[in-house]
């Protein structure tokens, strides 16, 4: 994907193709063959939607839909949620991050349907929420009850709290959430998606002395950005720069970024997690730069 939006067609369609023989099945089900955990879910649904998103972004169109495919067949017709991880023994839960992302990857590939169930899920999720000052609740079940109790260990990805409540919330479903809404409303021009975008955006700028210090930092940028260009409002656009600020002051000079927030030192960062970092760091950069320069944006 950053590759393919920064400009290196051939190069993401050459990643692509690795990844494509390397780990994917006939079935497109993506896993590494290392990773027995991994090989016996049928479906990782947020890591296959990048890959169908880069493959889109890459004039792949078999891959792109093959890839997205699989992840379509997971959204509820009734609630318009996505699972993110299905195995023997998944229940039916439905997460924002998935759906946010299945809706992005929708529009670029034109699923209309899909982005129309995945909008419905991300506006409710938001005007069910029972009281934002304990956290954001993420999930909901097979019946579209939100989930708001669960086992400690797995809070992290049941609900986005606050820095000194939480270890490393998942702010970057809030900030996909913020991303779709906008996207959908920059294309369909109804309100309210515009006012889902800028509730969800609240629930970020609420949260802001950490999340614009924090390795999801650039989602949040990115939404910040597109509500900017949307609406004009400098609040949009002073996150948005914090945002890319952080980015640039954290870069290393092999180009590579240090995730600090996680590791000590770069030394003790895996290799992967300085290659998935990296793209995605600079995939954030291009995406500010290339929505600030687009027609209309305010000065």
């Amino acid at each position: 994907m950053a590759l393919a939006t920064s400009g290196y067609p051939e190069q993401a369609r050459a990643a692509i193709s690795w990844i494509a023989q390397r780990y994917t099945g006939s079935d497109w089900h993506t896993s590494d063959p290392q990773n027995t955990a991994a090989i016996a879910r049928q479906c990782d649904a947020y890591e296959n939607l990048w890959l169908a998103w880069g493959a889109q972004r890459s004039g792949m169109t078999r891959e792109a839909r093959g890839f997205y495919g699989r992840c379509r067949d997971l959204q509820d017709p009734v609630t318009g949620g996505v699972r993110s991880r299905v195995d023997a023994l998944s229940v039916d839960l439905y997460d924002l991050r998935s759906t946010a992302l299945t809706g992005l990857v929708g529009l670029s590939i034109g699923d209309e349907q899909a982005v129309s169930h995945a909008a419905e899920f991300t506006l409710r999720l938001m005007e069910d929420q029972p009281d934002t000052s304990r956290g954001f609740f993420l999930v909901r079940d097979g019946k579209g009850q939100l989930i708001t109790s669960f086992p400690e260990g797995d809070a992290r990805l049941f609900v986005v709290g606050f820095a000194q409540r939480q270890h490393d919330p998942l702010y970057y479903a809030l900030a996909l959430g913020m991303a779709f809404l906008a996207t959908v409303y920059d294309q369909y021009g109804e309100a309210e998606f515009l006012s889902g975008a800028r509730r969800y955006a609240a629930e970020c700028m609420a949260r802001t002395n950490w999340i614009l210090r924090h390795h999801y930092t650039g989602k949040i940028g990115w939404g910040m950005s597109l509500l900017y260009r949307i609406t004009g409002e400098h609040q949009y656009r002073a996150m948005a720069e914090q945002a890319v600020s952080y980015l640039l002051r954290t870069q290393l000079a092999s180009g590579a970024w240090w995730i600090p927030t996680l590791y000590e030192s770069f030394d003790d960062q895996p290799r992967a997690v300085t290659l998935d970092r990296s793209a995605e760091h600079a995939l954030w950069l291009r995406l500010f730069s290339d929505t600030f320069r687009a027609e209309g944006t305010p000065s």
